[in-house]
């Protein structure tokens, strides 16, 4: 069977998981590292053994060995660059989110279509093992209809993370930043978990900003589900922790309590005797260390071998472009209420987020 070739375009923080899960994929073979800075590109090439380099996309679109491309760049590029490979005949993985508005997604996912190419978006933790089984969990019932639910996830990003950075804490190149960057994941696993959520309410904080970001540093929303379980849903990047998260569900039969972290934690699984022998199975499992930064975890590996699989035999993955399309759809409209919310507190009016214009430091990335 021919290898799957596989190239890495940009090489920041989450690249080494992409590598590393690469790596780790029998019959895939790790060919291009680019970076709009050469240097980066060459770090990581030299570090994990990538044979070719460039600052230039346009070399890694225009070799026809290259069978698939992670794109881990600013949010502000994704569209861009996730469509110029579609239409190289590329299979395309993306960083969260799919793109900066709906219709670019939707732009996207239907050209993965046309194609006849495999476009996902990286949600790792609708891989992770508790969140599998959680799903498994309210398939069978074993916790009675879902009534409420209760996610947060409080983290600390310094003033540096921001003011060295051009793209993150701002509309142009981030498109939010607490919602859309840090709480995305904790989100996009709720969305899936109980099968679809619409925005009741929501707010926006610009209370304690990092280094000069014009975005929010907290964001609060009320959400429904599809059966009328009503969500509360909070995210901060100004906690003095690093990384914590925290999911509940409670159902008329059973209540679990689970985190994103790593290893993900099944804390609490109250309910009937199935429920609780599933839980003990879920609590024996040992997670192996994580390859890049630790809260990311490491099912960036599972999900980019079911991204290999579904480019062998066509399956729909659990995190395919159109799932990634959803998680958008509902983030842009809790940006949308909470603007319309009004003013913030400490006095700051939430920007509009739903159009951008890229920076234009990242045109370079393109080779342009």
């Amino acid at each position: 069977m021919k290898p799957l070739v596989h190239a890495v375009v940009g090489c920041g923080r989450v690249a080494p998981n992409h590598v590393d899960g690469f790596s780790a994929l029998p019959g895939a073979e790790l060919r291009w590292a680019c970076d709009r800075d050469l240097s980066r590109a060459r770090a990581l090439a030299r570090e994990y053994g990538l044979p070719q380099v460039t600052s230039h996309v346009r070399d890694v679109l225009a070799d026809p060995v290259v069978d698939s491309v992670s794109i881990t760049v600013d949010h502000a590029q994704h569209y861009e660059l996730a469509a110029a490979a579609l239409e190289a005949g590329k299979h395309v993985l993306v960083e969260k989110p799919l793109a900066m508005t709906v219709e670019e997604g939707a732009a996207l996912t239907a050209l993965a279509e046309r194609a006849g190419r495999v476009l996902s978006v990286v949600s790792q933790h609708r891989y992770d093992p508790v969140v599998r089984a959680v799903r498994d969990w309210l398939a069978d019932g074993l916790l009675g209809q879902l009534v409420s639910g209760t996610v947060s996830l409080q983290c600390g990003r310094d003033d540096s993370y921001y003011a060295d950075s051009y793209w993150r804490g701002t509309f142009a190149g981030e498109g939010g930043s607490a919602l859309v960057n840090q709480g995305y994941h904790a989100l996009d696993v709720t969305r899936w978990l109980t099968g679809g959520l619409a925005v009741v309410g929501a707010a926006v904080g610009h209370t304690a900003p990092r280094g000069g970001m014009e975005t929010e540093d907290t964001l609060a929303a009320v959400l429904r589900g599809p059966q009328g379980a009503l969500v509360t849903y909070q995210v901060t990047v100004a906690s003095s922790i690093t990384w914590r998260t925290r999911i509940e569900l409670v159902g008329t039969e059973g209540s679990v309590l689970f985190d994103l972290d790593h290893p993900g934690t099944l804390h609490l699984a109250e309910g009937g005797d199935a429920l609780r022998a599933a839980a003990r199975e879920v609590g024996a499992q040992k997670a192996p260390a994580p390859a890049g930064i630790g809260y990311y975890g490491i099912s960036h590996r599972r999900q980019i071998a079911d991204f290999a699989a579904a480019i062998r035999d066509g399956h729909t993955m659990a995190a395919d472009g159109a799932a990634g399309l959803g998680t958008l759809r509902l983030l842009r409209d809790i940006y949308r209420t909470a603007r319309s919310e009004g003013t913030a507190p400490g006095g700051s009016t939430a920007a509009p987020v739903s159009g951008h214009a890229a920076p234009a430091a990242a045109a370079t990335a393109l080779g342009g």
